[in-house]
């Protein structure tokens, strides 16, 4: 029996409809469909789909699953690890095909015993690239492959949004210790200092839980001009073009994803990006003219959504243009084949 082509080995939560890195990976594995994806995460307790072609577990399953992942990587011929820059686990244990490394999220130091036994290393943003460069890697074995979405089916409105400024969060925190970095006690700062601004906090429903929304409600409680949703969207397509803006509000750099899935989407509707200067998105987006970038403050917040109306058509019709050249899905699989072609 012909070997497996792509194993996926990855820490994501394996919940595609709610959490961007597991959308990414599942997009990859529905499409090169002579591959398995196994993921170890907290967030997992156990997984089995597809008679074992999509595989999650806990990380206490560590004892087995340092004799468990050498066996599963004798079924397949290229590893693609797609994780934080220290993937754990599978250091420790892959040892035998090609290893692609797809940096995720960029959080963490560097694995630099791992890296150099990468194949290729793949990152999202230009200033991972440069991390890597500074840590001596050949510019031969590095990529930029940043996230790809569907941009045919997430399309501009016809018009600007009617009404007061409308500003969309939906890079909601899984855990309490997340709001602060990711900027939930930012946005509640700012929309109580301008209530002429309106917010929506679309948080989603974890299947495995997570321990954000009780203090965010409690929080957003007797602020009129702050809705708090607590469901998954089945068709966010619907939702990006009614707002203004959509933000990405992080504290610290490490706050959440650099290449959030809500923004390139939001962009690709034409929705132009307002992004603290804290986050590292936030170098393309002024690069691209594509939104507004801020201090992390609610003064500095509430200075660029007045800028970006100013000149909202303008940022509206960079946003889309950006979206098409940079982080189409299509390009994004043209070249992760090109990356596994060379491994073979």
């Amino acid at each position: 029996m012909a070997r497996t082509r792509v194993l996926y080995w990855n820490t994501a939560c394996l919940e595609p409809r709610i959490e961007a890195v597991s959308k990414e990976l599942f997009d990859l594995a529905s499409h090169f469909r002579d591959s398995r994806l196994f993921a170890v995460s907290p967030h997992l307790r156990f997984r089995w789909e597809e008679g074992g072609r999509i595989a999650g577990f806990h990380p206490r399953w560590d004892p087995m699953l340092r004799a468990l992942v050498p066996w599963v990587e004798r079924q397949g011929r290229i590893n693609h690890v797609y994780s934080d820059p220290s993937p754990w686990l599978f250091h420790k244990t892959l040892r035998r095909n090609p290893i692609v490394w797809t940096v995720a999220t960029e959080g963490g130091e560097l694995l630099m015993p791992f890296l150099e036994r990468c194949h290729t290393v793949v990152a999202q943003t230009e200033g991972f690239l440069a991390r890597l460069r500074a840590a001596g890697l050949p510019e031969s074995r590095m990529r930029r492959i940043p996230p790809g979405i569907d941009v045919s089916r997430f399309r501009p409105a016809a018009e600007r949004p009617p009404g007061p400024p409308r500003i969309l969060f939906a890079s909601a925190p899984r855990s309490r210790e997340e709001m602060g970095p990711r900027g939930v006690h930012l946005l509640i700062d700012a929309a109580r200092a301008n209530p002429d601004l309106h917010w929506r906090l679309l948080y989603r429903e974890w299947a495995s839980g997570y321990t954000s929304l009780a203090p965010t409600e409690d929080s957003v409680r007797g602020l009129p001009n702050v809705e708090l949703t607590n469901r998954s969207v089945d068709d966010m397509s619907r939702i990006y073009p009614s707002f203004h803006f959509t933000v990405i509000p992080y504290t610290r750099a490490d706050g959440g994803k650099e290449c959030p899935n809500s923004l390139l989407e939001g962009m690709a509707c034409g929705v132009p990006a307002l992004v603290s200067s804290a986050a590292p998105f936030s170098g393309y987006v002024r690069e691209h003219d594509c939104g507004e970038v801020f201090e992390p403050t609610a003064e500095g917040m509430a200075a660029a959504v007045s800028r970006g109306l100013s000149r909202w058509e303008t940022l509206s019709k960079n946003a889309r243009t950006a979206t098409e050249q940079d982080f189409d899905r299509l390009v994004m699989l043209r070249r992760y084949e090109e990356v596994y072609a060379s491994c073979e």
